[in-house]
């Protein structure tokens, strides 16, 4: 029988269940507990009472915490009480079993590691005092009669070389781990052989593996819980134009939750499908008081013709305190609030790299404590304030000089997709070796030491992204004036007109003050909805642009549009933006984790609200 069963039925205190894992589990325990014990009578004595311990504290152990942590943790403590007691010294230095890190709930991650043969006698007995005993290091230091500094000294210096040796021990069981969980996620799914593992993750408390196809551009990214529940599931596929019904597709979304998961929908309450693009959503939450809780259930989103290609499992959080508010929940009082202070104003669209004038609303906000709903603040849009740009003589060197590509790069990389046209340079012969599949190694992979240019539809420059460390031995050759000069010498080459249609922004260093980042603003008689800032940054070191984000769109003729008036009118727009608004009270999770208080939420955000209206031809947009 698998351990979490036999350990949820000693929780539940079945007969012979608790007799059961006792059993399995003695020879470990007699292990642990003989690390500590000083005669055979001594351990018998902590024997016995460590498994009393264990059988009344049992049914508070969450079912996602290792069984085998627990038990540690409670047979050392259990040791050290026992010593406490009889005021003895446990003989540090003849500790032999190493400790794994456990992680308790709500509190800090920390080292419960034994004494090593490594170190020496008097660094095992501060860290035995400080890891295991939680005293503090002025404690520590009239205990052992050494400084303060000394102490900390011996316990940095202890806990350094601990962490190299478990880093060690662990390798091979979360090796193990991971391989059986990928073979997991091959069986259950058929992922085919054909596919490249691009990504084995770690995180704890989940486990992220992800395959890709790069001919057929398709792929699948699935997450697992260290137990072997699945957590989620991600297909990126290419579809056929069937469409099935709403009923045969969540017939597909049953089978799926029956055959992959072992979650059983009837212990949620179902909400109503929501229809995307490429695919229907269900989804099950779960509630309390008759309220949603937020970040609770799971969903599962099937394509249009019949195929699984998201699953989520939200938060499986122990939901153990909820303060219900002091004020009476009065949903349609906040609906007629928000109706009347929700503001609509013309913007400046240039999504889809195509200009439009668009009303969009802008409530005060979108979800609200329920207590603090009456005195909530109304938060006013920052300012930027406009100053003349400079004149600057214009710069000798080419574009691609001053990004800083030579005949020793190359292309590697080229994407076509009309959303996101763009190229990837690399200097040649460069070897990065990736030294495992996490994430990291992933990402290092792609862009370490890599300059990437984005391009409009017209082949113009739209943005820049370098990656490339200059050499440490080369010293900073501009200050903020000096890059905000280069910034404007780059705009003369990318954007000519950069003097009659933006205004200057601000000039500051970053955070390690390695690049110099200059802002502009489109100068327009009615705002941006997005895109009106252009981002220009200087490597101090080297002088290149190391990033730029401008405009794609024509300038001239986004600015155009903005002297033109809407058709439509701003009463009328803002009626019907607001026609399908919505506000329910659901449970948010606060500040203080497992305490959730109730607040007012809209439907603002979610996909089937529309937020946004073309203001000529009354169009809803998404």
């Amino acid at each position: 029988m698998e351990e979490t069963q036999l350990v949820k039925r000693a929780q539940q205190r079945e007969k012979g269940a608790f007799e059961h894992l006792m059993e399995i589990y003695a020879p470990r325990l007699q292990r642990i507990i003989n690390a500590y014990a000083l005669n055979k009578y001594d351990l018998e004595d902590i024997k016995q009472e460590t498994i009393i311990r264990m059988f009344v504290s049992l049914p508070n152990l969450l079912h996602h915490r290792s069984f085998t942590f627990w038990m540690k943790k409670i047979a050392i403590h259990t040791s050290i009480d026992f010593y406490r007691k009889k005021d003895r010294e446990i003989p540090i230095e003849n500790v032999q079993e190493i400790k794994k890190p456990y992680k308790e709930e709500n509190e800090h991650l920390f080292w419960v590691a034994q004494i090593l043969d490594e170190l020496d006698k008097r660094k095992s007995q501060i860290l035995f005092l400080k890891i295991i005993d939680d005293y503090t290091f002025k404690q520590i230091s009239h205990i052992v009669g050494l400084t303060e500094s000394t102490v900390k000294s011996h316990y940095y210096g202890g806990i350094k070389k601990l962490k190299t040796i478990l880093a060690a021990e662990s390798i091979g069981e979360v090796q193990n781990m991971l391989e059986t969980l990928k073979e997991k996620a091959i069986s259950m799914f058929s992922i085919p052989s054909s596919y490249d593992l691009l990504i084995e993750q770690d995180y704890s408390e989940e486990i992220l593996f992800a395959w890709e196809d790069k001919a057929e551009e398709t792929g699948f990214m699935i997450s697992f819980h260290p137990n072997g529940e699945l957590l989620s599931y991600s297909r990126e596929m290419n579809h056929t134009h069937i469409r099935y019904a709403e009923e045969v597709l969540y017939k597909k979304a049953l089978i799926f939750l029956q055959d992959q998961t072992n979650l059983c929908p009837s212990s949620f309450s179902k909400t109503s499908p929501t229809f995307l693009a490429k695919s229907i959503r269900f989804e099950w939450i779960m509630k309390h008081n008759g309220y949603k809780i937020d970040n609770s259930g799971f969903f599962i989103d099937v394509s249009y013709d019949g195929y699984v290609i998201n699953f989520k499992r939200y938060c499986t959080t122990n939901f153990l305190h909820f303060q219900n508010p002091q004020e009476e929940v009065h949903v349609e009082a906040v609906k007629d609030y928000l109706m009347k202070q929700t503001s609509c104003n013309l913007f400046l669209s240039t999504s889809n790299n195509k200009g439009k004038l668009v009303y969009k609303i802008e409530p005060p906000f979108y979800s609200v404590e329920v207590d603090e709903f009456s005195s909530y603040p109304i938060k006013e849009e920052d300012l930027v304030l406009s100053k003349p740009l400079r004149s600057v003589n214009p710069s000798t060197e080419t574009v691609e000089e001053m990004i800083g590509l030579t005949d020793e790069h190359e292309c590697i990389r080229e994407s076509k997709d009309p959303e996101l046209r763009g190229k990837v340079f690399r200097k040649k012969n460069l070897t990065i070796v990736s030294s495992d599949k996490s994430v990291d190694s992933y990402m290092r992979d792609r862009n370490e030491e890599t300059v990437k240019i984005q391009y409009t539809e017209k082949g113009k420059i739209k943005g820049i992204f370098s990656f490339e460390t200059p050499p440490a031995n080369l010293r900073k050759k501009c200050n903020r004036k000096q890059g905000y000069e280069r910034a404007l010498q780059f705009l003369e080459k990318v954007l000519p007109s950069y003097q009659t249609v933006l205004r200057f922004g601000g000039v500051k260093y970053n955070s390690d003050e390695s690049w110099v980042l200059t802002t502009f603003y489109l100068d327009s008689a009615i705002p941006f909805e997005y895109g009106g800032v252009v981002h220009v940054s200087i490597c101090r070191k080297t002088q290149h642009i190391a990033y730029y984000m401008g405009p794609d769109f024509e300038v001239e003729e986004i600015l155009a549009l903005g002297k033109q008036t809407p058709h439509i009118s701003v009463t009328s727009a803002k009626e019907t933006l607001l026609s399908s608004l919505e506000i329910e009270a659901i449970w948010q999770e606060g500040e203080e984790k497992d305490c959730f208080t109730l607040h007012y939420q809209t439907n603002l955000l979610e996909p089937n609200f529309h937020l946004r209206m073309n203001a000529k031809t009354g169009d809803l947009l998404d």
